[in-house]
Parts: C-alpha cells; sequence; structure tokens
C-alpha cells in the first residue's frame, strides 16, 4: 500500500513583502525507499520554484487546490496508468488537475531529470485546474509545460528545422502521436508556439487566455478576445515566421544546396591559393631580376 506524506508549502517567498503568497499543498506518495529519495527532491523543486510557477500559469493571486503527485516505479506506473500513456510516457496529469503522477524509474531512459518531468507535469496540472474542465489545446497545454519544466535544449529546435517541415498547430489540438518521432516533432512544434505567444503578447496572456476560457467555457472565443486574433491566424503567422526565420538552415542543409555551396567554397580556396601562387613567383622573378 501507498505511503503519503504531505508537505503544506507555507512561507515559501523569500521576500518579506511577498509573505502574503497563496499556499501551495502537494501531497507526495510513494511506495519504495528509492521513491521517497525522488520525492524529497521534488518537495525542495517546488519550495523553490512552484510559487513562482502558480503565478505564471493562474495569476498572482491564485490559490490551486492540492495536488497529489505518485512517484512510481515503471511496474507500478504501467499498472495503475498503462492504458492511458504511449510506451515512451514517464509522466502524465490527470484532466481534473488534482493528480500527477512520475515513473522515476525510467527517467534516465528517455533523458529527462526529476526536475524537468515533475514540473512538466505540475504545469498539465495547473492548467487543468485553471480552466475548470474547458478543452484548452494540446499545443499549449505542451508548449508551456516544455517551458516552464525548463526542457528547451538548441538542438530540439534544430533538430525540429532539419526534419524540413513543421507540423499545423490545427493538428495538435488533440492528442499526440504515439509515434515516438512524430511526437517530439508535435512537442518542439508547441514549445517554439507558446514562445512566440508570450513574445507577441506577454508573459501574461497564459494566465489570461485559460481565465478567459473558463469565462466563456470556449478557449477560441477567449483566444479572440485575448490576443486580438483568432487562433487559425496565431497558426498562419507562426508558421510563415518559422519558415522566414529557419527556412536557409532547411536550403543549406540539402544536398543540391550542400553540393553547390561545397563547390563554391572550394573554387574560391582554389582561386586565393593561385593567386598567392602567382604573387610569389612574381616577387621571386622580381628578386631574381635586381
Amino acid at each position: 500500500m501507498l505511503r503519503s506524506l504531505i508537505f503544506v508549502l507555507t512561507c515559501l517567498w523569500l521576500s518579506p513583502a511577498l509573505s502574503s503568497a497563496p499556499e501551495s499543498v502537494v501531497i507526495f506518495q510513494a511506495e519504495s525507499t528509492a521513491g521517497w529519495a525522488v520525492v524529497e527532491e521534488c518537495h525542495q523543486i517546488w519550495q523553490t520554484e512552484g510559487p513562482a510557477l502558480v503565478a505564471d500559469l493562474m495569476g498572482p493571486e491564485a490559490v490551486p487546490d492540492s495536488i497529489t503527485c505518485l512517484i512510481l516505479d515503471t511496474q507500478a506506473f504501467h499498472r495503475v496508468f498503462g492504458g492511458r500513456i504511449p510506451e515512451w510516457g514517464v509522466g502524465l496529469a490527470l484532466g481534473s488537475g488534482r493528480v500527477v503522477a512520475i515513473d522515476y524509474a525510467r527517467l534516465p531512459a528517455v533523458g529527462r531529470g526529476v526536475r524537468e518531468v515533475f514540473l512538466h507535469e505540475m504545469v498539465h496540472a495547473l492548467l487543468f485546474q485553471a480552466a475548470a474542465g474547458t478543452p484548452v489545446p494540446a499545443w499549449l497545454h505542451e508548449g508551456a509545460a516544455m517551458r516552464y519544466g525548463g526542457e528547451w535544449r538548441f538542438i530540439d529546435t534544430v533538430s525540429l528545422v532539419l526534419e524540413g517541415h513543421i507540423p499545423d498547430l490545427s493538428r495538435l489540438r488533440g492528442s499526440f502521436p504515439n509515434s515516438t518521432q512524430l511526437a517530439q516533432r508535435a512537442y518542439r512544434t508547441s514549445l517554439l508556439a507558446v514562445d512566440r505567444l508570450l513574445a507577441e503578447h506577454g508573459e501574461q496572456v497564459i494566465p489570461e487566455l485559460i481565465a478567459a476560457t473558463r469565462r466563456h467555457k470556449n478557449f477560441s472565443v477567449a483566444f479572440v478576445q485575448v490576443t486580438g486574433i483568432t487562433e487559425a491566424a496565431f497558426a498562419a503567422e507562426f508558421s510563415s515566421r518559422m519558415r522566414l526565420r529557419y527556412g536557409w538552415l532547411v536550403m543549406v542543409t540539402r544536398w543540391p544546396v550542400m553540393f553547390v555551396l561545397l563547390g563554391m567554397l572550394l573554387l574560391i580556396g582554389g582561386g586565393r591559393k593561385l593567386i598567392l601562387a602567382r604573387r610569389r613567383l612574381a616577387e621571386m622573378e622580381l628578386e631574381e631580376g635586381e
């Protein structure tokens, strides 16, 4: 049976001026000594980063409901959630926003640390709670989870661009593909889209979007109200900007263009050497004449 431990996270703010920050309750559950070591790490992470995360996603005055975080080994994780996650999944958040779970044993296999996965799933939980049951597109959910979980790596963006195709955001509103490669492409695209959204409309756009979604019971209506454009217009602008920003990288890495560029570099290098050689011969002839 799972043993439980409750951390009531109060007085987390270092500045006295912020001592009135809302209290957040996370209930950690584990079933092994190794699991409890991960619990302690998650507890420290939440103490350090939890209040700011709540403010960024739900607003500075928000008080989220308690969240139960299950720290499980692989066998227990798949026994409980096997039918809800793809083969490569190591974490999930239930739609109620009250439960998250992490398969700590498989984290090294997917190249993610405890902090990244824990914060990723907590972002989902907070967004689920803030939206109060109204559906929010997967690209916003996953992009925000990757951004605030600290999962961005430049190599991920380069990998997506070099594939030569950035998925349309309209195809990333529902569940992501089960294929590992397609899912990675969807995650990276979602992160770039959320980054673009924040760059255009400021850091408060996500809590404003979620609050408007909760009021109107419709994300598309909320998106127009908060940003001034439709979600489809944003998706088209995002796609166009990505092609403009990274199109050159795609072009130069294609074989015909790469062959031409290499040929030009060889011609330039060979021409430079020829000029230097002729100049040296001329100098030698001049020296002999003198």
